[in-house]
């Protein structure tokens, strides 16, 4: 293959001079030259020679740091040639160098524009494996660009060796970034599983599951990233009947998003007015919480808090009971004994809103935490 930077040249040279070129080092006028040798007398030796002048070129480059857009471009069109094309060790120098200049090429503010095109162009041409994929996800997630990662997540997410990748953060990330991007789309019929089926294979999919169960249990995530969580973890049938019960009630207990997932947990709660027993496995995996989830204590006079409370009150009362037990506890005992609560000012809030609701709390609790204000 050609090139008009290596066949300007006034005098052609032939094999001979290249192989002196080949001893003295000369990278770059033996690249200049390389294609001076006709196609038919290309043999093995011409091309293990420009296999060593093109590496030693990337090598020396590097060593010096000469990172500039010329650089780039003359080893680009050196791996393209169809002698380098499918050089397996070539190719891996082009990409340590392609890093190495993107990095550096984003730096200077003017040239992002450049960067861009020159890493579209680099990734156009790779051999698409997943750690170049993922570095390059990289440099344009800490630059902040516009050109879409997904295609460089979703080499990793459909490697053979997916569950390794998909076990990073940065990896789950991103699937969940998708996933949420697709589902505000606005043909999005509201199918999960149609989803996951067309972006997240199984076996990186399994590696989300922990962690999305978390994010159901973790104060620290909001109502919207428990409903997808609920979402993806229902559209898998990853859920029993009691968890989805349990993951209704936390969901409420956050604070909920009004949507279609508040409607669903509310109704399921609905449920829970005749049967004991089924309220009785929720409060045990509730009593085995770290701390329970109390967002909608915090202010329970907002006529959304308000109103789930109540629905509390009325179909699972002894979760409030439960609540304010350990928060009089907590309260009396100024901390020392947390009991799965997170703070005395919920428990403040919820306690003292209490007297206006008799239905909240049992007479006792009240009448204690009366005593504890005089």
């Amino acid at each position: 293959m050609p090139f008009a930077a290596f066949t300007h040249a006034e005098q052609l040279y032939d094999l001979k001079d290249l192989e002196v070129l080949n001893q003295q080092k000369n990278f770059e006028e033996f690249l200049l030259h390389v294609n001076d040798i006709r196609p038919s007398e290309r043999n093995q030796h011409w091309k293990d020679m420009f296999q060593t002048m093109s590496i030693g070129m990337i090598d020396y480059k590097i060593k010096i740091k000469d990172y500039t857009p010329k650089s780039f471009s003359q080893i680009e069109k050196i791996g393209r040639s169809s002698a380098l094309l499918d050089d397996e060790y070539y190719q891996i120098k082009r990409t340590t160098f392609a890093k190495k200049y993107l990095t550096e090429c984003f730096k200077n503010i003017e040239l992002k524009s450049q960067c861009e095109n020159d890493l579209t162009s680099f990734w156009f041409f790779s051999n698409k494996d997943p750690e170049t994929a993922l570095a390059l996800a990289t440099i344009l997630e800490v630059n902040k660009s516009n050109i879409n990662r997904w295609p460089f997540y979703q080499v990793a997410i459909n490697d053979k060796i997916a569950p390794l990748y998909c076990a990073r953060p940065d990896i789950q990330k991103s699937i969940i970034q998708k996933i949420t991007q697709e589902s505000f789309n606005v043909n999005f019929d509201n199918n999960y599983k149609h989803i996951l089926d067309k972006f997240v294979p199984n076996k990186c999919f399994d590696k989300l599951v922990e962690n999305l169960r978390n994010a159901l249990l973790s104060p620290n995530t909001n109502g919207s990233d428990k409903e997808l969580a609920m979402h993806l973890l229902e559209a898998k049938n990853l859920l029993t009947e009691t968890e989805q019960d349990f993951f209704a009630v936390i969901f409420l207990l956050n604070g909920p998003v009004v949507g279609d997932k508040m409607n669903l947990a509310w109704k399921k709660v609905e449920a829970f007015n005749d049967n004991f027993s089924k309220r009785q496995k929720i409060l045990d995996l509730i009593k085995g919480l770290d701390i329970i989830p109390d967002e909608i204590f915090k202010d329970p006079n907002l006529p959304r808090h308000k109103a789930v409370i109540n629905l509390l009150a009325k179909n699972f009362p002894e979760l409030l009971n439960y609540y304010g037990k350990n928060c009089l506890e907590y309260i009396t005992t100024k901390g020392k004994v947390s009991n799965n609560i997170s703070s005395s000012y919920q428990c403040h809030q919820f306690l003292k809103t209490a007297k206006n609701n008799s239905l909240w709390l049992t007479d006792s609790i009240q009448t204690q935490y009366s005593a504890l204000q005089k």
